[in-house]
């Protein structure tokens, strides 16, 4: 079984379609996300990135492995949905700040 630091494991817990309750509780206020060329900061605009993210394509992700890079967590994760290429293997790249995520990039 893998084990993630917390606040990735609560990430991928929360990412789940219908896990939403306590998903901004695993970023920092002032938190990070780059996905897809675009960029969300704080908790409100990372809800919303996530919500429109994840509604119209039923999107489930599957954590695979985990390694250490440059001071980063990188999280190699299945992403499977209703998206055209569903399933796809994409990098979460974590930057943690104490026990929570301060900015996520995803590759």
């Amino acid at each position: 079984m893998l084990t993630l630091p917390p606040a990735i494991s609560g990430y991928f817990a929360g990412a789940q379609n219908n896990a939403r309750k306590g998903f901004e509780a695993c970023f920092t206020p002032d938190a990070i996300v780059h996905d897809e060329g675009k960029t969300y900061h704080g908790i409100e605009a990372i809800k919303a990135w996530h919500i429109a993210a994840t509604d119209p394509n039923s999107v489930t992700t599957r954590a695979i492995s985990m390694r250490q890079e440059n001071g980063k967590i990188v999280v190699p994760a299945e992403v499977s949905g209703t998206f055209k290429g569903s399933p796809i293997v994409l990098d979460f790249v974590f930057t943690l700040k104490g026990d929570l995520i301060a900015e996520l990039e995803i590759h």
